[in-house]
């Protein structure tokens, strides 16, 4: 059984490659000489990243949350839930509050961002028993990957082996495009004869789906 539609499966984890083919791009930008203007591309990047990384549990919440729901709640209740999460998040909050130090054409996306992550609230819990088990392998996994390649950019950045802002870039374009052959993966037959998490680490339970 499919998780979703076959043409699914090549549709979804595009926006994750690309996102991989960027970061790997900029990651070059380090060697080869190219405009100023790409190089302040870099800093968009950046915290592109903080914020991924900033609300990857968060969203492990959000995802728990509404894979154990049994029916879709109305849009107020999944509002407060959104952000209950959010102000209970410490780190989340403290990209919001940077997001409004840094003004309107940070703030604005990022509030998009975080609407768009709580939607999960309103898509998720009428779906098929393997959705569910698919959505919460995919935020397993990217808490993961983002773990792992957190800790060896910051390695390879302390022990001076690298220098320069490569190796961050570089783990961004590894997290993406583990990410996005995990959004092909799980909408194969294999997942959903036998769902798994990619890794052998399962942070928040694939299969755990008491009600709350």
């Amino acid at each position: 059984m499919h998780v979703l539609q076959p043409g699914a499966r090549f549709v979804r984890p595009l926006p994750d490659a690309l996102m991989a083919m960027t970061f790997a791009a900029a990651a070059l930008l380090d060697f080869v000489p190219v405009p100023p203007a790409l190089l302040q591309m870099r800093d968009e990047l950046m915290f592109v990243l903080i914020v991924e990384g900033g609300f990857l549990l968060m969203q492990g919440t959000l995802v728990d949350i509404a894979t154990r729901l049994k029916k879709r709640p109305p849009w107020w209740v999944a509002a407060i839930i959104v952000i209950g999460v959010l102000l209970f998040s410490g780190h989340p909050l403290q990209i919001v509050k940077m997001a409004w130090n840094s003004g309107a054409l940070v703030f604005v996306p990022l509030l998009i961002s975080i609407a768009e992550r709580g939607t999960i609230l309103w898509r998720i819990p009428n779906r098929s028993l393997i959705e569910k088990i698919a959505a919460r392998a995919l935020i397993s996994n990217r808490i993961t990957t983002g773990l792992g390649v957190a800790v060896l950019a910051t390695v390879a950045m302390l022990t001076g082996v690298f220098a320069g802002s490569w190796p961050i870039l570089l783990a961004g374009s590894i997290y993406f495009a583990v990410a996005a052959f995990d959004d092909w993966r799980v909408r194969g037959p294999a997942f959903a004869e036998r769902p798994r998490v990619l890794f052998g680490y399962d942070p928040i339970g694939i299969t755990y789906l008491e009600p709350v």
